[in-house]
């Protein structure tokens, strides 16, 4: 279904949009990337692979010595053992409402509330998280932070050439064309009325691509910022937590009021526009799109039924 920037701009049910927000600040964290990120016959594969995946993203960005990679595995499994035993049931919940309500006209208020499911997984991950993720920070010495800092600086970089390089018009298009490939993933061929429909929305919003690579940078200092105060203050692990578990509650709503606003209406312009779209879909639309979030419900209950089979490991 389709979702919001703060986790993507076009989910492809497997939360393809989640990683989109957590590719760099939440490798750690996230868990259930692998799963939120692959091909729908490659879903189980990908989600039981989750932990290689989401160690491997840590050492790239922290450089681990042996005795942290140790601490990170292991508490990166144990993670994914609560993930797959506590919240996989919670999304193929989600994503049979989500299928209900397609079935007939739809709000923005509807894409909203989907929005924020997803949202709230997130931050029952990050709640869970936070103490592991606090351990290690315990351990990380300055040139890690500085490596960590120096890899999502040069992220940023890349990211905001290829912004200027496609500025104005250019911009546009690049946000139409990307636009249509995730609806199209989700609804099959859009009708010219239906593309038209999403290029009146996004010329309206121009400033949207620099106010998210603007948000998406202050998440990145933050980030840092948390980690270098922890490394550099040891406090005890309680608190250590609480400073991570603040963090990623602002992930998903900012204490800045201006942040928030910013954030709550881009939310809602980019949900008048997926409710646009959901209502204008024929009959062969509707199938395709009930198809597909019928088929990942399915692969979030079988993945979750492995896991209670295998005693939750």
């Amino acid at each position: 279904m389709p979702n919001d920037r703060s986790t993507g701009r076009f989910s492809d049910g497997r939360g393809r949009a989640v990683t989109a927000l957590g590719r760099h600040a939440r490798r750690f964290v996230l868990a259930s990337v692998a799963l939120l990120a692959v091909a729908c016959s490659q879903l189980q594969l990908g989600y039981n692979n989750a932990d290689t995946v989401i160690a491997y993203a840590l050492d790239s960005y922290l450089d681990l010595d042996d005795e942290q990679e140790r601490l990170a595995r292991e508490r990166i499994d144990a993670l994914h053992r609560w993930h797959r035993g506590t919240q996989l049931a919670g999304y193929a919940q989600l994503l049979n409402e989500a299928q209900k309500k397609v079935a007939g006209p739809v709000t923005a208020a509807d894409v909203l509330e989907f929005n924020a499911g997803i949202r709230r997984g997130l931050a029952a991950i990050g709640e869970q998280a936070a103490p592991d993720l606090a351990a290690l920070a315990l351990t990380l010495q300055p040139a890690q932070v500085d490596r960590l800092a120096d890899k999502l600086a040069r992220d940023s970089s890349k990211a905001r050439r290829e912004l200027v390089r496609f500025a104005g018009r250019e911009s546009l298009e690049q946000r139409f064309d990307s636009y249509v490939e995730r609806a199209e993933e989700w609804f099959g061929r859009l009708t010219p009325a239906q593309r038209e429909t999403i290029r009146t929305s996004l010329a309206q919003r121009p400033e949207a691509e620099e106010a998210w690579m603007a948000e998406r940078e202050q998440r990145q200092r933050e980030l840092v910022a948390v980690l270098a105060r922890i490394r550099a203050e040891q406090p005890p692990a309680a608190t250590a937590t609480a400073w991570l578990r603040q963090y990623f509650a602002e992930l998903a709503e900012p204490r800045d009021p201006q942040r928030r606003a910013k954030l709550s209406i881009y939310r809602e312009e980019n949900a008048a526009l997926v409710a646009a779209l959901l209502n204008s879909a024929d009959a062969a639309q509707r199938l395709a799109l009930a198809k597909k979030l019928r088929g990942y419900a399915g692969d979030f209950d079988a993945l979750a039924a492995k896991g209670l089979g295998n005693g939750g490991g």
